[in-house]
């Protein structure tokens, strides 16, 4: 009812009318779609947090590369440490000689230091 008082009392045509409705709707979807469409504002959000993701995901996995990409340097025959073999073997392998006295170190104790 207001609307139809509002036309007839600013003398609107329909034709007007029809032309302003028709540009407000396509002002309104324009809108939705800017917000809520597939390529919308919500989206856009929700793939930057993935993405924020998928980084901190890879930087954990660079991290882990670089340790393996260590560990092979380390076995290199130009770089092998046969002190550190032998003291490695022992601790893996379990092995001591008669004379000898293994003493093992927590990682939280050495640490806290």
């Amino acid at each position: 009812m207001f609307l139809y008082n509002f036309v007839k009392k600013h003398h609107i045509t329909k034709r007007l009318f029809i032309t302003y409705f028709t540009g407000l709707m396509v002002i309104l979807y324009f809108i939705f779609c800017t917000v809520f469409g597939q390529k919308g504002l919500i989206e856009y959000v929700s793939l930057k947090n993935k993405v924020a993701g998928k980084e901190e995901v890879k930087k954990e996995l660079l991290s882990e590369v670089q340790v393996k990409k260590n560990m092979v340097d380390g076995m290199n025959s130009n770089s092998l440490d046969v002190d550190l073999l032998d003291e490695q073997a022992r601790r893996v392998l379990g092995y001591a000689g008669k004379n000898e006295v293994v003493i093992y170190q927590d990682q939280k104790s050495s640490t806290s230091k």
